[in-house]
């Protein structure tokens, strides 16, 4: 365990809610559930800057907008075909 100020808390809290009556099993059952608790918190809030970065960077907008040019793309491939057919058919009346 780390002796860093969440553990001394969490320590603290185990004492504060069990007291020394209780018995070291129920103790130590409380203080790693409290830790797993700090761990969880700790790695969603790491998700959630990273969010939070990657939005300000605007790494989700692209990404969105590179979806959207391809589901344009997909539904205008089939007018891009026609487009070349009336442009060969332009380019023959003018010769």
């Amino acid at each position: 365990m780390s002796s860093g100020p969440t553990a001394k808390l969490i320590d603290e809290l185990v004492l504060a809610v069990g007291g020394t009556a209780r018995d070291a099993r129920a103790r130590h059952v409380l203080a790693q559930a409290l830790h797993g608790l700090v761990r969880l918190a700790r790695s969603e809030q790491l998700l959630d800057m990273q969010r939070d970065a990657a939005r300000a960077m605007g790494a989700g907008s692209r990404r969105e907008a590179r979806a959207l040019m391809r589901r344009l793309g997909t539904r205008s491939a089939r007018g891009q075909g026609q487009l070349r057919l009336e442009l060969q058919d332009s380019e023959a009346d003018r010769a």
